[in-house]
């Protein structure tokens, strides 16, 4: 599709040239780096044909288009590209699309060859205030968004969880386990042994989920929480209600969860962990706006803390809008240089917005910081970028059937939600 609505803007344009006649195109992008990729390829592929396409930027000093156009030497036979038509001056802005509509005639008269590349806000504008303008128009030709995730639902490893005892990654899981049960049933009760008791049950909880045990999480989670409303301990509170959500959404109670988040948040609202994973919530219910609200949000509350940067990039492009999520993810990887993780969520990133080069490069820096530790999910998501998504599938299900990664490691993961479709998760899953 991509290549044929080149064609289509080029032939448009060459068949105005030959005939001597208007032609006001407009193309219609999802994303900046799609409209600049879009623009490049349009550009050399006139370049090649003898024609040299002149751009017109509109900002707050320069936003009548078609008084800059007729400044141009011989402007009828030239192409010109028109762009952030929202930059243009006046109060509210929309100077740009005022002048357009004034001038309309101007386009016709003067025989203008002319794309506006538009995003899909300004696509939207440009009726509503330039309708005589739009009138004119010759072509609409709408770019579809490039490769990127389609009706994802974050998997529940986008949540955090925080306040928890540093645990041993070669303890086996069942003896973390026994070994906080075992201290839960010698600690004496009373208030003394309080703060110590629920620190075991908030880890207890969340081993619980960790091995997939989601009934005895909830059981554990619940028990902390009865101690704790007797007593005035908000961030306690806290810690449990943020459990019992991250619980809720991974049974896709996303309303209940939601609630639950909000609830942790009134106890302590300078959580950030706690607002990301709100967002997150919001975001798989379709509510993108609020979950980048939120995640923002969180992100200002703490701005040294990568994990909450990372996730704020994943609501990004679960929203849609993988452009922007480079930015929180590059800068969780700086907050982090150490992580591989944070390279990986960047290559993917690259990945779907079709930048190649940056997803190797990510990548490679990933290896490198893994050094000799498991490669095997880097393996499975440079397969599923470069190779063929069904040979990661198929490494998947190799690794689980070695134990290399579990039931509940491919239920979480944001990257394999991200590179492999719904049907391939499910297969997975089953």
């Amino acid at each position: 599709m991509f290549e044929e609505n080149i064609d289509v803007l080029f032939e448009e344009l060459d068949l105005a040239i030959q005939w001597g006649r208007p032609s006001i195109l407009l193309a219609v992008n999802k994303s900046k780096f799609g409209m600049d990729k879009s623009q490049k390829t349009l550009e050399e592929r006139l370049r090649k044909a003898g024609r040299n396409p002149v751009r017109i930027s509109v900002n707050k000093e320069h936003s009548d288009v078609p008084h800059l156009i007729a400044s141009e030497p011989a402007a009828g036979e030239t192409i010109f590209f028109v762009s952030n038509l929202d930059w243009g001056g006046g109060q509210d802005g929309k100077d740009a699309y005022r002048s357009l509509n004034l001038h309309r005639e101007f386009f016709v008269d003067k025989h203008i060859k002319a794309v506006f590349w538009l995003s899909d806000q300004e696509a939207a504008h440009l009726p509503r205030y330039a309708p005589d303008f739009w009138a004119f128009r010759h072509r609409v030709i709408e770019f579809s968004g490039l490769r990127g995730p389609k009706n994802i639902s974050l998997p529940a490893g986008i949540l955090l969880w925080g306040g928890l005892n540093p645990i041993d990654p070669f303890e086996r899981s069942e003896e973390r386990i026994s070994a906080r049960e075992e201290l839960l049933a010698k600690l004496p009760r009373n208030m003394e042994s309080l703060s110590t008791r629920l620190d075991l049950l908030y880890n207890l909880g969340y081993l619980y989920w960790l091995s997939g045990d989601i009934g005895k999480a909830s059981s554990v989670f619940a028990a902390g929480l009865e101690l704790v409303n007797e007593h005035p301990l908000p961030q306690a509170r806290s810690a449990l209600l943020n459990g019992m959500a991250i619980i809720a959404y991974e049974e896709k109670n996303y309303d209940q969860a939601i609630e639950t988040f909000k609830a942790a948040i009134q106890d302590n609202p300078e959580d950030g962990r706690i607002l990301i994973n709100l967002g997150a919530a919001c975001c798989v219910l379709g509510r993108n706006q609020a979950a980048i609200i939120n995640g923002k949000r969180a992100a200002r509350i703490n701005p040294e803390d990568p994990g909450i940067m990372n996730r704020l990039g994943y609501l990004y492009l679960a929203a849609g809008k993988s452009d922007e999520a480079i930015t929180p993810f590059t800068k969780a990887a700086e907050l982090a240089p150490q992580s591989a993780a944070f390279h990986e969520s960047l290559a993917v990133a690259y990945s779907l917005t079709e930048r190649s080069d940056e997803a190797r490069r990510e990548l490679a820096i990933a290896r490198r910081l893994i050094a000799k530790h498991s490669t095997i999910y880097l393996d499975i998501y440079e397969t599923a970028i470069f190779g063929n998504p069904d040979r990661s599938g198929a490494m998947i299900q190799a690794a689980m059937r070695s134990n290399q990664i579990s039931r509940q490691d491919v239920q979480r993961d944001l990257n394999i939600h991200l590179l492999l479709s719904p049907a391939q998760i499910k297969d997975l899953q089953a």
